[in-house]
């Protein structure tokens, strides 16, 4: 989502238009309440709401030092203009990126080789959290993406990808090109994904430090990018369908360089 940010009254910057900027949903306000990384301006909260969820939500709030209202379930729906809020809902500030520092951190575990996931002009809301959701589910050490022709992080990226976004950092960086160069000089490979490349994921030691560029649907890897490539990989397919969802493919690409660092680690155990 592109276009001029609306502050609060509070004068902070919100996360799109006084409609959009509202998270609802019980998962993912109750993750973004439980990390603590993006801190809702309000909380509210539906009358009938059962117990265990309202204190834990009371309980989040107060440690958190957010503002919590009670209202009735109807008024939260008309707020939101959906019926799937769960009696749950938050007014957010812009999400906080994290810096291509973070993104290319070593994790804690024996699987720590950073592992990023960089997007290529993803514009679908939906795709977008879809692909945030499966690099953190398989243990991408950060995502990064470009300023332009990219979507935000929004509260609809964060109900997408169930939470997700306040579990990995996310950089965001005005020439992606450049970020990719740099992130090679720290050592890590850079992989393509492309349809016509000569090698399959599986044919390749994904062991090391690595980043994955996927592109987006319309276009794939724009020409820039390709160029700054190591090397560029495919998915092996049988269909006659010309191509995946790109949050499909992120899943997929993602799920093997996991297998390969599991099988890695089991051998050497």
């Amino acid at each position: 989502m592109v276009g001029k940010r609306r502050k609060s009254r509070r004068g902070v910057v919100l996360a799109g238009s006084h409609q959009r900027c509202w998270l609802w949903g019980r998962n993912a306000v109750l993750e973004t309440l439980r990390a603590g990384r993006w801190k809702p301006f309000d909380v509210i909260v539906a009358e009938r709401l059962e117990p265990s969820v309202r204190d834990e939500v009371t309980a989040l709030t107060a440690s958190l030092g957010i503002e919590l209202q009670k209202q009735p379930f109807d008024e939260i729906t008309e707020r939101c203009r959906s019926t799937e809020h769960q009696g749950l809902m938050a007014k957010m500030p812009e999400f906080p990126y994290a810096s291509l520092d973070d993104v290319t951190a070593m994790k804690g575990d024996s699987t720590a080789s950073p592992l990023v996931v960089v997007l290529d002009s993803v514009q679908d809301p939906h795709n977008f959290g879809a692909m945030i959701r499966s690099a953190e589910v398989l243990g991408a050490s950060g995502i990064l993406v470009g300023e332009r022709n990219q979507s935000d992080v929004t509260p609809h990226v964060a109900r997408t990808s169930a939470g997700a976004v306040n579990y990995v950092p996310i950089a965001r960086v005005p020439d992606l090109p450049a970020a990719l160069s740099t992130i090679r000089d720290r050592g890590l490979r850079i992989l393509g994904a492309a349809g016509e490349a000569e090698h399959e994921i599986r044919q390749l030691d994904c062991t090391g430090p690595l980043a994955l560029v996927i592109g987006n649907e319309g276009t794939g890897l724009s020409p820039e990018l390709r160029g700054v490539c190591d090397q560029l990989v495919r998915i092996p397919q049988v269909g006659r369908t010309e191509s995946l969802n790109a949050a499909v493919a992120a899943g997929i690409l993602c799920y093997e360089v996991r297998r390969q660092r599991s099988l890695t680690v089991e051998r050497g155990a």
